[in-house]
């Protein structure tokens, strides 16, 4: 794995700097893959890569800890947080709320400019559905939310939007963004945008909260399949039923 290099002289005014890339750092190797779901974070290999301290490593490690992509166990360390099907479950159900208040933020607040750029994202996500281009629609997908939290111009809602995505990046699943899962999200996406175009705050919250619940239901479908066959082979092998014990063999004393 690779890791950017960064090097300054560590006193009180540049520690802030050197934690920051480090969180950034960290927090897109496990984003686009490079740290999978139960890989470890070793302080001391993390630390000589990117040619900063032990100290500045672990106050990273401890505030992704509290963003819900790292996790630290006993014995063990910190390791990047795998996500179940609960765990979207649970995002699902904030993010459902915040998204359904930013959507109407953004109906409130719609403008020329707003409804020109709403356009053009439409625009590229319907030539990435024509040309069954799943990675650059999922792309598209992330900017046309993006733009929904710019125009809604509510930082704290913005701000927590993105915290409760955030641990879902690690799930690069290839057909989150396929098929089926893609043609319910592209016609949502279109419903949302003529809600927003025409200003209208109810309806604009009702069509991104039908949107996230939807998404987060196939999303943790797809999760739970994949967590399946690594329940089975934790579960615990039951014992024997009476029926299936087999009896010892009688001998001629014990025959009728």
């Amino acid at each position: 794995m690779t890791l950017r290099r960064y090097s300054v002289p560590m006193d009180s005014d540049e520690q802030f700097t050197v934690v920051d890339h480090a969180i950034d750092t960290l927090r897109e190797a496990i984003r686009s893959g490079q740290f999978e779901p139960g890989s470890r974070l070793v302080i001391a290999d993390i630390g000589k890569r990117l040619s900063i301290s032990s100290g500045a490593v672990r106050e990273a490690i401890r505030r992704l800890t509290g963003e819900g992509l790292v996790e630290i166990v006993p014995h063990r360390g910190a390791s990047v947080r795998k996500v179940t099907g609960t765990d979207v479950a649970e995002i699902f159900e904030l993010r459902e709320a915040i998204e359904g208040l930013a959507a109407r933020l953004a109906a409130r607040r719609m403008d020329a400019d707003g409804r020109a750029r709403l356009r053009a994202i439409l625009a590229d996500l319907d030539r990435h559905d024509v040309d069954d281009d799943a990675e650059n629609y999922l792309i598209a997908n992330q900017a046309f939310h993006q733009l929904i939290y710019s125009i809604a111009a509510n930082d704290r809602v913005r701000t927590l939007a993105m915290q409760l995505i955030l641990p879902l990046y690690q799930l690069r699943l290839p057909h989150r963004m396929a098929g089926d899962a893609r043609e319910v999200a592209h016609l949502e996406h279109h419903a949302i945008a003529a809600t927003l175009m025409v200003g209208d705050e109810d309806a604009a919250a009702a069509a991104m909260m039908r949107h996230i619940r939807s998404s987060g239901a196939n999303l943790r479908a797809a999760v739970e399949l994949l967590e399946a066959p690594r329940k089975r082979r934790r579960a615990p092998r039951s014992a024997p039923r009476q029926e299936d014990t087999p009896s010892p063999p009688k001998d001629d004393a014990q025959s009728d």
